[in-house]
């Protein structure tokens, strides 16, 4: 089932066109992957997904319907969004940021649930971060609280999750750990639009990439079809090579 449609799409930064006529669509268990260049409209594709920035024209459908149609409660509990940067001006826990993920589901008035911090703590226990409820969220570290953000991304239970660089500054066992994750949320019916600077990610996660050059240009499809030696190099301006090991392709710069 399709659930999000994205229609002819230009993004517009300044004077630069970051994408133009973009089209693609996200059908319920897919896992997207966003790669390119810094700089290329990663971060501004994700917030126009979520519907956080004009595009230049063309439009994206939520459930059939124009998501600038979409109420803002409506949309939130239907898309979570995890920013690159998750500053957070308020002094916070663990447990209270992570509770956060819940207060699309609440009333004006509510107080989390008994189930809303039991679900809290599960996604909390999935990444690691068992015992650390009443930690000051100011007191961890980068990859820590890069943890606590996926965490309540996760929490907010949207079928569709909007993720920009959830694994950086993530040791390489955190990594794993977390993509275990996405990958079984994706078995479980939720999508995923992940933005990496790794594709050797899109190996061990994706269903479909997403290639942004930088000057309009754009490359969709089923990761087979996407990702590739050629696509890569051309991609990142550099020359890649691949390794085939078990049944799987990784990516290595050249020289």
């Amino acid at each position: 089932m399709s659930l999000m449609q994205v229609q002819n799409l230009s993004l517009q930064q300044g004077e630069r066109l970051l994408i133009d006529d973009l089209s693609f669509e996200i059908n319920s268990g897919e896992a997207w992957i966003v790669l390119g260049e810094n700089g290329c409209g990663k971060s501004t594709l994700l917030a126009a997904l979520a519907g956080w920035f004009k595009p230049l024209h063309g439009q994206i459908l939520l459930n059939g319907q124009p998501l600038t149609e979409v109420a803002p409660a409506q949309r939130a509990k239907s898309v979570a969004w995890q920013t690159q940067h998750d500053e957070c001006p308020f002094p916070l826990t663990v447990l209270e940021k992570t509770l956060t993920g819940r207060h699309p589901h609440l009333s004006r008035w509510q107080w989390e649930s008994a189930a809303d911090l039991a679900l809290a703590r599960e996604q909390l226990t999935l990444l690691d971060l068992c015992g650390f409820d009443e930690r000051d969220l100011a007191s961890l570290s980068g990859g820590e609280r890069r943890r606590v953000a996926l965490a309540t991304a996760l929490t907010q239970q949207a079928p569709l999750m909007l993720l920009d660089e959830p694994l950086s500054q993530l040791d390489l066992r955190h990594q794993q750990q977390a993509l275990q994750v996405l990958r079984e949320e994706c078995a479980a019916g939720r999508s995923i639009v992940m933005v990496s600077h790794d594709p050797n990610h899109a190996t061990q996660f994706a269903t479909h990439a997403l290639l942004l050059f930088g000057n309009g240009q754009w490359q969709a499809g089923v990761l087979a079809d996407v990702l590739n030696t050629d696509c890569l190099s051309r991609l990142y301006h550099h020359p890649v090579s691949a390794i085939e090991q078990d049944g799987k392709c990784w990516f290595v710069p050249v020289g």
